[in-house]
């Protein structure tokens, strides 16, 4: 029934568009009629100043002719016009009236300024015979416009449908250029809706160079990044699913040797409490890497950076008197104040000095480091452990990926990614990079508070 919806509206603004124009391309030839009719009312059709003169030239001839030889010599005359012409001239005998001026006759009802039904004048013979000559002049005009064909819309016949069939033509390639894209986008959200995330639209739209290119590409971009989404997720459900495999069937095997041997219990019980203890710990990471993929944070409040950074350094150095790993602060003076949840920032920085911490052996440095750079403030870790290889730098911020180490199977692989989740919902930036002549550094650049 959806589908079928869709193609109604589609199918209802195909028709829109193409009668629309259509519709309009008639409006405008009519407007334009209007606009001539009244332009034209101030200036005389050329066929009534040729007509006019014509029939002036007529009557002269005939006048003359009359009153120099009398009526045999304008029969005479008459007799030598074409046939068309002698139809219109008729002459009676008449007396003169007490003007010589030309009359006009006028039909009923026929207002002044259009051009006269008849064209009648005086005339005296040799004799003193007087004559009146009438011309009608209507009939004329007829046979002028007596194979003109009818009119349309007050437009010929051949100039109407030549219009209205190319107006239709270009109305219809119109419709169907604007329609024919938005058939396409609405199928490529068809396949989307149904789970398919490899449509592509920009590469068969990329030659059309206007709007409906550019809705291609970012539609493009839409489903690319939908498609990063959906395997980000499937990866780390299967990563979870893996990693919380192994305690739940430690903590099975427990559950059976303490039921097979009963004096074994206690130990039993402190292998369930340290798988538990295991999982809670991994499930609570789970909880701040989905917390910090929100984009906007929770419980935000403006803080001092510095001494959140302060804190966990103090923290760090009392856990590294047992490795015997020393930890430096470097900061300079200055306002070190942001807008954040200072909770999700101060985990985001330990997981890293912590993360500096496993990989360093007795008597190396851990040395953090806080200043302000452009419109960030950047927090660098940096370790003088075996470093990560070139290649894996980039994936170290993804969820259960842990570098091979001694001490690498104390940790879940997660520490990494909830730093980069949290920095980047608060639009910072992360970068990791090798340092000579061994060690990592990881810097975090968090935006300043203005």
């Amino acid at each position: 029934m959806a589908i079928a919806s869709n193609n109604n509206v589609r199918g209802r603004l195909f028709w829109k568009i193409l009668l629309g124009f259509w519709f309009t391309f008639i409006l405008m030839t009519q407007i334009l009629w209007v606009v001539f009719s009244f332009y034209g009312t101030h200036h005389e059709p050329p066929e009534n100043s040729l007509a006019r003169r014509f029939v002036k030239l007529q009557m002269t001839s005939a006048i003359t002719t009359l009153e120099r030889g009398g009526l045999p010599a304008l029969e005479s005359l008459v007799a030598a016009w074409p046939d068309n012409d002698k139809q219109y001239l008729s002459v009676s005998r008449a007396m003169m009236p007490a003007s010589g001026a030309p009359l006009e006759a006028l039909e009923p009802g026929q207002p002044r300024g259009q051009e006269p039904a008849q064209i009648v004048e005086f005339a005296q013979g040799p004799d003193g015979q007087g004559y009146r000559l009438r011309y009608d002049m209507r009939g004329l005009m007829t046979q002028y416009h007596r194979n003109r064909p009818d009119d349309i819309l007050h437009m010929p016949s051949p100039l109407f449908w030549v219009g209205a069939l190319g107006g239709l033509l270009f109305s219809a390639l119109l419709a169907w250029n604007l329609t024919r894209p938005m058939q396409q986008i609405r199928g490529a959200f068809d396949q989307v809706a149904q789970g398919d995330l490899a449509v592509r639209l920009f590469p068969t739209m990329r030659k059309r160079h206007d709007e409906m290119s550019i809705v291609a590409r970012d539609f493009d971009a839409m489903v690319e990044r939908l498609q990063v989404l959906v395997k980000a997720r499937e990866e780390l459900l299967h990563d979870v699913s893996h990693e919380l495999r192994s305690p739940l069937a430690r903590l099975q095997l427990a559950i059976g040797l303490a039921r097979q041997n009963p004096l074994n219990v206690e130990n039993s019980l402190q292998r369930i409490e340290h798988e538990a203890g295991r999982l809670d710990k991994m499930i609570g990471e789970l909880l701040a890497l989905s917390r910090a993929e929100n984009s906007t944070m929770p419980d935000e409040e403006y803080f001092d950076l510095l001494g959140l950074v302060e804190a966990v350094v103090n923290d760090a150095r009392y856990e590294a008197q047992i490795p015997g790993v020393h930890i430096a602060l470097e900061a300079a003076d200055g306002d070190y104040t942001v807008k954040g949840n200072a909770e999700l920032i101060r985990r985001a920085i330990d997981n890293v000095v912590r993360n500096a911490l496993r990989f360093s052996a007795q008597g190396q440095t851990v040395t953090v480091s806080l200043n302000g750079k452009e419109a960030f403030y950047q927090i660098e870790v940096a370790d003088q452990g075996p470093g990560v290889e070139e290649g894996k730098l980039s994936s170290i911020f993804d969820p259960f990926v842990r570098v091979k180490s001694p001490l690498s199977g104390k940790g879940y692989g997660l520490g990494l990614a909830i730093t980069r989740k949290v920095i980047m919902a608060h639009h910072g930036q992360v970068e990791a990079r090798n340092v000579e002549p061994h060690g990592l550094c990881i810097s975090l650049r968090i935006p300043q508070w203005k």
